[in-house]
């Protein structure tokens, strides 16, 4: 039950970085395809995908009675901005794939959706969810596909991250003060596992960034004019081949 509700929101964590419905007009620039959003290695990410995030998200907003961002501000940006990195950095990884040995197979995918339908008593349930959701069943597939090869991919990459105790004393002095107000975390001794686990965390994101940003050079990203995360958020500096 647990992995089944996991796939069916991580599905929607896809949706939640699309919050917004309004249309980007097609544009081109040398190397970047007309129906293109960017381009990974030569092959393009299409703005058909990035339209099709966007529509799916729109119905997820209006269920929710949430308005969509204007376009031309900071939260429209932003939005347009998660949906470029998510798009590009799932093609990184999928051409990524053959080097690090992993796959994804259409069986696994087919067994995670069996586990939403047992879980949610059965397709008809399933698919209910979805649409509340503005989801669709193609769109559960490929983010369960996406999500578990990032996720076999990160442990390849992340797999040597580690902290010290000398890392974790160094940051309980920086943290002592904010620390000591939660009984959970009120000594060192109380407080070792949580900071811990907070660097651990810290340090797997740091190499997968740099992993991924390595890669996105290595392969070559270009951005149609418009879709470029680094200049959409300049401060945030978004973009994988950033």
């Amino acid at each position: 039950m647990r992995r089944a509700t996991t796939a069916l929101l991580a599905a929607a964590t896809i949706l939640g970085l699309a919050l917004a419905c309004l249309a980007v007009a097609a544009c081109g620039d040398e190397g970047v395809p007309d129906d293109a959003i960017a381009t990974v290695d030569g092959a393009a990410v299409s703005r058909q995908d990035f339209q099709m995030l966007l529509s799916q998200a729109q119905k997820q907003m209006k269920a929710q009675g949430m308005d969509p961002p204007e376009k031309g501000s900071a939260a429209y940006d932003r939005v347009v901005s998660q949906i470029v990195d998510f798009l590009v950095e799932e093609q990184i990884v999928a051409r990524s794939a053959p080097e690090l040995g992993i796959s994804v197979s259409d069986k696994e995918v087919d067994d995670e959706v069996a586990a939403l339908e047992e879980a949610y008593g059965g397709e008809d349930q399933v698919l209910a969810i979805l649409e509340e959701q503005g989801m669709t069943m193609a769109l559960l597939k490929r983010s369960i596909r996406s999500q578990t090869l990032a996720q076999r991919a990160a442990e390849i990459v992340t797999g040597k991250a580690k902290v010290t105790d000398a890392d974790v004393t160094g940051y309980w002095k920086a943290h002592k003060a904010e620390l000591v107000k939660d009984a959970k975390t009120r000594t060192l001794a109380d407080a070792k596992g949580t900071i811990r686990r907070t660097l651990l965390s810290a340090e797997r994101m740091r190499l997968w960034d740099a992993w991924m940003a390595r890669r996105a050079k290595g392969l070559g990203v270009e951005y149609a004019p418009g879709f470029d995360p680094a200049e959409l958020l300049p401060s945030a500096s978004a973009s994988p081949a950033g």
